[in-house]
C-alpha cells in the first residue's frame, strides 16, 4: 500500500539560511568514516542587495568526527523547523520527543538520544565560506552555524532538553528574508542523501520555472556534493535515478529526461501537484497556518505547565484567531499563577475548569476574566504596600469564592476591567489584520531608511569620508550647488550616502515581505497594558 503524500502545510515547513542552504555539506556515512573534514565546492553566492556572485564554497567539520552525515542532515531541517515555529529565534529550545516526531520516528531511546549528540557534536564545529575570483582566501571570514549547542539528559525521566543558538550572521540574514523553505513532511519521506540535497536544490529552482535544463555533471558537483564524477553519463544517471524516482514518487518532480547525451544535459519537470513552499509561505491565505498556530499554542501550554495530553486536546479545539489569542492568555496566566506561588497542580485545575467550558464560549473567556481580575488584584495590593502574607491564597480565594470577589474587587470595577480586556483582544486582533499593501509598502520603507542609517553610523571613519567627499563631488556637479547653503549640503550628502547604503545592504523588498509573511504566519499576543508577565 502506497504512504500518503503529506499535504502541504505551513506546519512542517523547515528553513535554512540562503547560502547555507545552496550547500550540499552533508555526506555519505562511509565517507565520514574516512574523517573526511570538509569539503570545497563550486556554487553561487547571494549578495545583501539580492545579487548573484560564482564563487568556490569551502566546508570544515569536526576534526575527530567529519562532516554532519544524512541522519544529521535530518536533525539539522527539523531544528529549522522549530526555528520557524518559533519566529526565527535566534536560541531554540527542544526536547527529544520534538526532534523525533519531526522526523517521524514513534519511539525515543539510547540511541536516539546518542544520534541527537553527535549530530550536535559535528554541527557545533561546522563553518564555512564563499570566495569569489576577486577575493585573496585569507581576506575571506568563516562563519560558523551555530554559537553554542546544549542538552541535557535526566536518566531517571529519560528526557532530553536542549537548545543551540544560531551565530549573529546568520540569524540576521535569515530575519532579513534570505532563507530558503521546504516541507519537512516531504523531506522526511525521502531515503538517501542524494534524494535529500536534490529536494533541498529543487525546492528553490521550481520557485523560478517548472522546467530546468542543467548540466548533470553541474548538478551533481555543486548541489548534490558528488565531488568524483563517474567517467560517463550512463553511470552518473545510476546514481541520480532512484533520487528522481523517489521526487516523483512524493509529486515533488513531474519527470525527467536526458535532452543531450554529449553535453550530459538533463531536463526536470514540476510535478503538477507541487506548489513551491516559498509560494505557499507567500499565499494571502496560507495553507495550515491554523495547524502551525495550534502546534505553537499546544507548546506554550506544555511550557506553561500543562500535561502534553491536555495541551493538544484543548489546541485542537481553536479555528479562529480569537480563540488562538485566549489560548495563549490562558498560558501567560496559568505561567502568571506559578511565579506567584500558586501550587503548579492547583493553577492547572483551575485553568483547566476554564477551558474545559470552551476556548471561544462566553463562560471560558468569562472564567479567564476572573482570573485575570484576581491576579490584578493580588499584584496592585503588593505594589500599594499593603500586608499580603500569602498571595498564592489570596488569588485562589479570588477566583473560588465569589462572595470574596464581590467584597473585594466592586461590580463597577469588574465591569471596566472586562471591558478594558475585551478592547486588548479587538487591538491585538485587528493588528494581526493589517495587510494593506500602502501600510506594507511605508513600513518597508521605514525598515530601509533605519537600516541604511544604521549601517552608515557603523562605517569606519575612512570609509565615511571616503563617501562623503564622493557624493559631495557629484553634487558640485548640479547647477543649484551654489544656491544651497552649508547645512543644507551637508545633510543631502548624508542622504546620499544613506541612499546608496539601502541599495547596496538593505534586502530588497521581496526579501523582507517574504520574512514578514513569515512573521505572521506565527499569531503572536503582545497586548498593551497585560498585567501577566
Amino acid at each position: 500500500m502506497t504512504k500518503a503524500i503529506p499535504k502541504p502545510s505551513l506546519l512542517h515547513l523547515s528553513i535554512e539560511e540562503e547560502n547555507l542552504a545552496a550547500i550540499p555539506f552533508a555526506v555519505l556515512e562511509r565517507r565520514v568514516g574516512k574523517r573526511i573534514g570538509k569539503l570545497e565546492i563550486k556554487g553561487t553566492k547571494v549578495l545583501p542587495d539580492g545579487t548573484e556572485v560564482l564563487v568556490s564554497w569551502q566546508v570544515q567539520g569536526n576534526t575527530e568526527l567529519g562532516l554532519p552525515t544524512e541522519q544529521d542532515l535530518d536533525i539539522f531541517v527539523a531544528l529549522g523547523s522549530l526555528t520557524f515555529q518559533n519566529n526565527f529565534a535566534k536560541t531554540v529550545t527542544f526536547s527529544g520527543r520534538e526532534i523525533a516526531r519531526i522526523l517521524g520516528i514513534h519511539s525515543v531511546h539510547g540511541k536516539f538520544y546518542q544520534r541527537l549528540k553527535m549530530a550536535m557534536d559535528r554541527f557545533i564545529a561546522l563553518r564555512f565560506r564563499g570566495i569569489a575570483a576577486s577575493e585573496r582566501q585569507e581576506e575571506v571570514k568563516w562563519v560558523n552555524v551555530f554559537q553554542e549547542a546544549s542538552f541535557t539528559l535526566d536518566r531517571e525521566t529519560g528526557r532530553c532538553i536542549g537548545s543551540v543558538t544560531w551565530t549573529d550572521k546568520l540569524i540576521q540574514s535569515m530575519n532579513s528574508g534570505f532563507f530558503r523553505v521546504l516541507d519537512a513532511g516531504r523531506y522526511m519521506e525521502l531515503d538517501g542523501i542524494t534524494g535529500k540535497h536534490m529536494y533541498r536544490f529543487l525546492a528553490v529552482a521550481f520557485e523560478r520555472a517548472d522546467m530546468i535544463l542543467i548540466d548533470a555533471r553541474r548538478l551533481a558537483m555543486e548541489h548534490l556534493g558528488i565531488i568524483r564524477l563517474p567517467k560517463y553519463l550512463s553511470r552518473l544517471m545510476q546514481t541520480l535515478e532512484p533520487a528522481f524516482d523517489q521526487l516523483i514518487r512524493i509529486e515533488v518532480l513531474g519527470s525527467y529526461h536526458i535532452v543531450n547525451s554529449d553535453r550530459w544535459e538533463i531536463a526536470l519537470r514540476r510535478h503538477a501537484n507541487y506548489v513551491p513552499e516559498r509560494k505557499l509561505l507567500l499565499a494571502p491565505d496560507p495553507l495550515g497556518s491554523r495547524d502551525l498556530n495550534r502546534v505553537c499554542s499546544q507548546s506554550k501550554l506544555e511550557k506553561a505547565g500543562l500535561s502534553e495530553k491536555l495541551a493538544r486536546r484543548f489546541s485542537e479545539t481553536a479555528e479562529t484567531h480569537s480563540d488562538f489569542y485566549q489560548l495563549d492568555r490562558a498560558a501567560r496566566l496559568l505561567q502568571a499563577f506559578i511565579d506567584d506561588g500558586v501550587l503548579a497542580h492547583v493553577a492547572q485545575g483551575i485553568l483547566r475548569r476554564a477551558l474545559e467550558a470552551g476556548i471561544g464560549t462566553e463562560e471560558g473567556i468569562h472564567a479567564l476574566d476572573t482570573f485575570e481580575i484576581a491576579l490584578d488584584t493580588c499584584r496592585k495590593k503588593k505594589h500599594s504596600s499593603q500586608n499580603v502574607s500569602n498571595p498564592a491564597g489570596l488569588i485562589v480565594k479570588l477566583i473560588r469564592d465569589q462572595e470574596s470577589d464581590r467584597k473585594l474587587v466592586g461590580a463597577e470595577s469588574i465591569e471596566q476591567a472586562r471591558h478594558a480586556f475585551r478592547q486588548r483582544e479587538k487591538a491585538a486582533l485587528a493588528l494581526l489584520e493589517l495587510e494593506e499593501q500602502r501600510a506594507v509598502v511605508m513600513e518597508y520603507e521605514r525598515y530601509r531608511e533605519e537600516c541604511a542609517r544604521s549601517c552608515y553610523e557603523e562605517l569606519p571613519d575612512a570609509a565615511r569620508a571616503n563617501l562623503r567627499r564622493e557624493k559631495t563631488e557629484w553634487l558640485k556637479q548640479q547647477p543649484r550647488f551654489d544656491k544651497i547653503d552649508t547645512k543644507t549640503r551637508e545633510r543631502e550628502v548624508e542622504e546620499l550616502i544613506c541612499q546608496e547604503l539601502a541599495r547596496r545592504e538593505v534586502p530588497p523588498f521581496e526579501k523582507w515581505y517574504m520574512r514578514r509573511r513569515a512573521r505572521q504566519a506565527l499569531l503572536e499576543f503582545e497586548p498593551a497594558g497585560s498585567t501577566v508577565n
